[in-house]
C-alpha cells in the first residue's frame, strides 16, 4: 500500500476529529443542514486548512457564540489558530507544496462559519478582498508602482527650472494636501460610483434606462484629476471635482422622474454608514503592524500625521499640519525645512532600512520585539508617516521594479515616491490601492505637484535659515545585525519591460473584427489575453539562452538551477490559469476588487488550429490552388470560433461581478453561437468562488485602462500576492500618446536558483527575451488575422 503524503494524513486527521463534533445535535440544530451537506463541509475544511483538532475547537467556540455575526477580533483570532494549526500539522516541504495559502485558510474558516450557522458575509464587514490581502497582500512583492511624466513634462514645455528645494517642496506640499483631504477624495470615490449605480438600478425598467446606464462611462470621460481653470480659487481640488460631479449629476438628472428621485434619494439615504465605513477602510491615516500571519491596520489621528523625506539615504521627517490650526503646513515653513536639509544633511551615518523591507514581514514582526530603544523609537516614529518621498534621485531607465530597490521604509506605511529626475514613482502598499485606484491618485498628486512647481518659480531662491534638522537614527547593534542577516527574505524576482505592442494596429485589427461579425466584439484586454494564452502554447526560447542554460546544466553545483529553468521555459506548455482582477468598485466600493481565474480555451475551440489553417487557405486561394469560397469557408468558423472565445470571456467576467444573474441574460444571446462555444458557456458555473479563483491562478493579468486624454502615466507594474505560485505578474499600460507598455515580473523558482549561484542577470534576460517574443509575436499574429479578415476574391 502506498503511504498517504503528509497533506493527505493531515487532513484525513482534520476530518475525523471536526466530524464528529460537526454531527452533533447542537451544531446541526445551528447550521441547518443536512448530514451529506454537513460532510461535504467538513471534507472542504480538512482539504483546505488540515489543522488537525484546531477547526474542532473554532466550530464549538463559534457555536457557542450568540448571533450570526461573530466579532472582528474572534475572526482575526480564528484564522491565526488555523494558520497555526496548519503549520503544526504539515512539515515544511508539505506546507510549501499543498499549501494553497491565505485564501484557502480564509474558505475554510467560511466553511466553519455555515456550519455553525453564522453568515459568512457579516464576518467580513469590510469584504473578503480587504480581509485577504492583509493576510496575502503584506509583503514588499505586493505593492503596485506606477509612473507619471507629468511634473517634469510641465517644466520642459514651460522652460522652468526649479532648485532642487522647490522641487522637493512641491512634491511634499503634494503629499500634505493629499493626506488632509483623503477622507474627502474617498468620499468622492464612493459617491461617484455608488450614485451612478443606485440610480441606474432605480430606471433600470424605465425607457430611457440605457441614458442611466452610461452615465458612469460618460462620467469618466470628464472627470477631473486636477483643478480647472474654472475653478473656485477658495477650492481645494477635493471640493472642485464634487462640484464638478453634482454639476454632471444635475444635468443628468434632469429628465428624472419625480417618484424615480425619491426611490434614489430614499436609497441613498440609508447608505451614509457604509461611506463611513468605506473611507476607514482605505485611510491613508493609518499604518501597518506586521503580526506572525497577518497584518494589522492601526489608525493614526490627524495631528501625529507626517510626510517622509529621504536625502542622501537619511530619514526626515516634516509635519503635515500647523501645530496651532490643524491646517496643512504652510509652504514657507516646509520650503525653509527641505532648504535646512538639502544645504547640510546632518547626523548619524545613513542606515539602510531597505535590507529590513525584503524581510518577510513575518520574520520583522518577531525582530521588533527584541530592537534596542533607540531603533524602536526611531520606527516608531516612521509609522506616523503614510507618505514617503526619496529625493535621491534615481535612473530613469531602469525598470520599475528596479527604481523601487532602494530606501523606501520597512513595509508599515502605504505609499513611497521616487524621483527618477525625468518622472516620478509611485509604489502603494496593495493593502491600501487597487491599481486603479492608485492610478488615479497618482495622476491627482502629480497635477497637485505641478500647481506648486508654478507658484514656487515666482519666489525668491530657498534659505535654510539656519535652521538645524536631525535624521531619524537607526543604530543596529551586532546581534541584531546577525539576527537579520539570518531572517527569511523574499525570493529575488526579475522583471521585463516593452513598448513594441502596435497599438495602431491593434485597433484597427479589432475595428476589422466587428465590421465582419458583431460577435467579434473583444476589447484590447481580450486580445491580450487570447494571445498570451497562445504565447504560452507557442514560445520557442532563444536559441543562444538555452544554449547557456545547457551549458550550466553539465557543472554539478548548476544543474538544480538549470533543470529549473528549463522546466520554466518547455514548450507546448498548458494554458496558464491567469487571475484578472476585475474592479468591483462600481457596485459595491468596499469589494474593491472580484478574481476571475480564466483558462483560455484554445483548444476546446481549436482556435490555433483554425487559424493556421484559414491563413493556408488564404495562401492556396492566392495561389489559385483552392477555391476562394474554400477559405471562405475556413475563415467563417475561424472568426466564430474567434466571437465565441470572447463571450466566453465576457460571460466569466459577468458571472464574477453579477453571479447567477448574469447567466440568465445571456440565455437568448447564445442561441448564434458554434456548437463547441455553446458547450462551454453551458458548462459555466452559475458564479464563481472569489477564494477558490486566487488559489487557482497561476499568473496575474491587469490592464490598467487609459485614466483621461492628457494623462500623465506611463508605465505600471502590478502588484502580486505573496502566494508563490503566481509565478509571473503581467502589468498593461497604454500613455496618453498611444503607446502600450507592458512590465512583466517573474518570480518562478528559477529565478530564485539562478540568482544563489550569481546568474540573477541571465534570469532578466530570459524574461526580457519571454516578454519581447510576446509583443513580436502578437504583432505577427495581428497582421495574419487581418490578412484573413480583409481578404476578398479580387487580390
Amino acid at each position: 500500500m502506498v503511504p498517504l503524503d503528509p497533506y493527505a494524513q493531515a487532513s484525513i486527521k482534520t476530518a475525523d476529529n471536526l466530524r464528529s463534533i460537526a454531527h452533533s445535535a447542537a451544531v446541526r440544530d445551528l447550521s441547518q443542514l443536512s448530514l451529506p451537506e454537513i460532510d461535504t463541509a467538513v471534507d472542504a475544511i480538512a482539504r483546505l486548512a488540515p489543522a488537525g483538532n484546531v477547526p474542532g475547537v473554532i466550530l464549538n467556540g463559534l457555536a457557542r457564540q450568540p448571533g450570526r455575526r461573530p466579532p472582528a477580533a474572534n475572526v482575526q483570532r480564528d484564522v491565526n489558530l488555523l494558520f497555526k494549526g496548519v503549520e503544526a500539522a504539515l512539515d515544511r516541504v508539505a506546507y510549501g507544496a499543498f499549501f494553497a495559502g491565505p485564501a484557502a485558510i480564509i474558505s475554510g474558516y467560511q466553511q466553519l462559519l455555515k456550519l455553525a450557522g453564522k453568515e459568512p458575509a457579516a464576518a467580513f464587514p469590510e469584504g473578503v478582498w480587504q480581509f485577504y490581502v492583509q493576510y496575502a497582500g503584506r509583503e514588499d512583492s505586493a505593492r503596485h508602482t506606477i509612473e507619471t511624466g507629468g511634473f517634469d513634462a510641465m517644466l520642459g514645455k514651460h522652460q522652468i527650472a526649479l532648485h532642487p528645494v522647490d522641487r522637493i517642496t512641491a512634491w511634499l506640499m503634494a503629499a500634505i494636501h493629499a493626506l488632509h483631504q483623503y477622507p474627502d477624495l474617498l468620499a468622492n470615490e464612493w459617491r461617484e460610483r455608488v450614485y451612478l449605480a443606485t440610480l441606474q438600478e432605480v430606471t433600470a425598467v424605465q425607457p430611457d434606462a440605457a441614458h442611466y446606464a452610461n452615465l458612469y462611462p460618460a462620467w469618466e470621460k470628464q472627470r477631473p484629476y486636477g483643478r480647472d481653470r474654472d475653478a473656485d480659487p477658495n477650492h481645494n481640488f477635493a471640493t472642485h471635482r464634487r462640484h464638478k460631479f453634482d454639476q454632471f449629476l444635475a444635468e443628468a438628472t434632469r429628465h428624472l422622474s419625480a417618484a424615480a428621485y425619491q426611490a434614489w434619494t430614499e436609497r441613498l439615504q440609508t447608505m451614509r454608514q457604509a461611506l463611513k465605513e468605506y473611507q476607514q477602510q482605505l485611510s491613508l491615516w493609518a499604518y501597518l503592524e506586521p503580526d506572525t500571519y497577518g497584518e494589522n491596520r492601526r489608525p493614526l489621528l490627524w495631528e501625529q500625521l507626517h510626510v517622509g523625506l529621504i536625502v542622501q539615504g537619511r530619514y526626515y521627517l516634516i509635519p503635515a499640519s500647523d501645530p496651532d490650526s490643524g491646517r496643512p503646513s504652510t509652504v514657507t515653513a516646509v520650503r525653509e525645512q527641505v532648504a535646512a536639509i538639502h544645504a547640510l544633511p546632518t547626523g548619524a551615518t545613513a542606515v539602510k532600512l531597505s535590507t529590513l523591507a525584503t524581510l518577510k514581514r513575518s520574520a520583522l514582526a518577531e525582530l521588533r520585539r527584541g530592537w534596542n530603544k533607540t531603533l524602536t523609537a526611531s520606527l516608531t516614529q516612521l509609522q506616523h508617516v503614510p507618505i514617503l518621498l526619496n529625493a535621491d534621485q534615481r535612473p530613469s531607465h531602469l525598470t520599475l521594479n528596479d527604481i523601487r530597490q532602494t530606501e523606501r521604509g520597512i513595509g508599515d506605511h502605504p505609499l513611497t515616491l521616487f524621483d527618477t529626475g525625468q518622472s516620478f514613482v509611485f509604489d502603494q502598499s496593495q493593502i491600501f490601492f487597487d491599481a486603479a485606484w492608485g492610478a488615479a491618485l497618482a495622476e491627482i498628486f502629480t497635477r497637485e505637484a505641478m500647481s506648486w512647481a508654478v507658484y514656487l518659480r515666482g519666489l525668491p531662491p530657498p534659505t535654510g535659515s539656519g535652521m538645524h534638522i536631525k535624521p531619524l537614527a537607526f543604530p543596529l547593534e551586532p546581534a541584531e545585525q546577525r539576527y537579520i542577516e539570518q531572517s527569511p527574505r523574499l525570493p529575488p524576482e526579475v522583471s521585463a519591460e516593452t513598448d513594441q505592442i502596435n497599438l495602431s494596429l491593434l485597433h484597427n485589427t479589432r475595428q476589422l473584427c466587428q465590421q465582419r461579425s458583431e460577435w467579434l466584439n473583444l476589447t484590447v484586454t481580450d486580445w491580450l489575453i487570447f494571445y498570451h494564452a497562445i504565447h504560452a502554447l507557442t514560445y520557442q526560447p532563444d536559441p543562444t539562452l538555452a544554449a547557456e542554460v545547457a551549458a550550466l546544466s553539465k557543472t554539478p553545483r548548476y544543474e538544480t538551477a538549470a533543470a529549473l529553468t528549463q522546466a520554466a521555459f518547455t514548450v507546448g506548455q498548458a494554458v496558464p490559469a491567469v487571475l484578472i482582477p476585475l474592479d468591483a468598485a462600481h457596485a459595491s466600493p468596499r469589494d474593491r476588487l472580484y478574481p476571475l481565474v480564466f483558462v483560455a480555451p484554445l483548444r476546446e475551440l481549436d482556435v490555433w488550429g483554425l487559424h493556421g489553417r484559414a491563413l493556408d487557405a488564404l495562401v492556396a486561394a492566392r495561389q489559385g490552388t483552392l477555391p476562394f469560397a474554400e477559405f471562405d469557408q475556413q475563415r467563417r468558423a475561424y472568426l466564430a470560433a474567434l466571437a465565441g472565445f470572447g463571450q466566453i470571456l465576457h460571460h466569466a467576467q459577468e458571472i464574477s461581478v453579477h453571479g447567477a444573474s448574469a447567466r440568465a441574460d445571456a440565455l437568448q444571446r447564445w442561441a448564434t453561437m458554434p456548437a463547441p462555444v455553446l458547450r462551454f458557456l453551458e458548462a459555466m458555473p452559475n458564479q464563481f468562488d472569489p477564494l477558490h479563483n486566487l488559489m487557482q491562478g497561476q499568473e496575474l493579468f491587469a490592464h490598467l485602462e487609459p485614466l483621461a486624454a492628457n494623462s500623465s502615466l506611463t508605465r505600471f507594474s502590478t502588484a502580486k500576492e505573496d502566494s508563490e505560485k503566481r509565478g509571473l505578474a503581467w502589468g498593461v499600460l497604454t500613455d496618453a500618446q498611444g503607446v502600450m507598455r507592458i512590465t512583466l515580473r517573474d518570480c518562478r523558482p528559477h529565478v530564485a536558483a539562478l540568482a544563489s549561484i550569481g546568474y540573477k542577470a541571465f534570469a532578466t534576460r530570459l524574461a526580457q527575451h519571454y516578454l519581447d517574443s510576446y509583443a513580436a509575436g502578437l504583432n505577427n499574429y495581428l497582421h495574419d488575422l487581418r490578412r484573413i479578415a480583409v481578404a476578398s476574391r479580387d487580390p
